[in-house]
């Protein structure tokens, strides 16, 4: 985890020095500032979906002519194999895109907009990095995914459903709730 932190700060910093260097060259250049759209970076901001009950924290939004929103993921060799090398996974999760959904449906609630959302993938085994452009109809299925745990919570505590709650088997063994929950083969920390 410790390198995933590590990673998501260097790309931020990144950002940040980007934003300074267009904001110099804005300043130079007073007299084009008004025909031109200032650009600029949102780094590690929170979002909040007050109907939905949701709050988290997205990696970076770049705000000019178009909106487009970053989700850094931290991934070991086996995983950015499945993903982007010659044996894909066939058949993958999609929990990542909808925590990137969920993330710009709040972000175009914020900006009136959302042009592109990218999960960036940074190969911690031997530093590579790739991108994946993720539809925007995951707003909707983010959405759509969120007001259905609602309408299941104000019935009383939800039926255990794997793929949903949890999403992965893995999920289990970090959830603090493991004591009250009643999953088929429930495995002990």
């Amino acid at each position: 985890m410790r390198l995933g932190t590590v990673v998501h700060e260097d790309l931020q910093n990144a950002l940040v020095y980007k934003n300074n260097i267009i904001n110099k060259e804005i300043n130079n250049k007073e007299k084009e500032i008004k025909n031109k759209q200032k650009e600029k970076f949102h780094i590690e901001g929170n979002v909040e979906i007050k109907e939905l009950n949701v709050r988290g924290h997205y990696d970076a939004v770049f705000e000019g002519e178009n909106v487009y929103l970053f989700d850094f993921k931290t991934i070991a060799s086996w995983s950015y194999s499945k993903k982007f090398g010659h044996k894909k996974d066939f058949d993958p999760s999609i929990h990542q895109e909808l925590q990137l959904g969920t993330y710009g449906y709040a972000i175009q609630q914020e900006f009136g907009k959302l042009d592109g959302m990218y999960l960036v993938y940074y190969n911690k085994d031997n530093s590579m990095m790739n991108s994946v452009q993720v539809p925007n109809t995951y707003t909707n299925r983010a959405f759509n995914f969120w007001y259905n745990i609602n309408e299941e919570h104000k019935k009383g505590l939800p039926d255990f459903k794997k793929g949903v709650s949890p999403v992965q088997d893995w999920n289990c063994s970090y959830c603090p709730y493991l004591d009250h929950c009643n999953p088929p083969n429930k495995k002990r920390r």
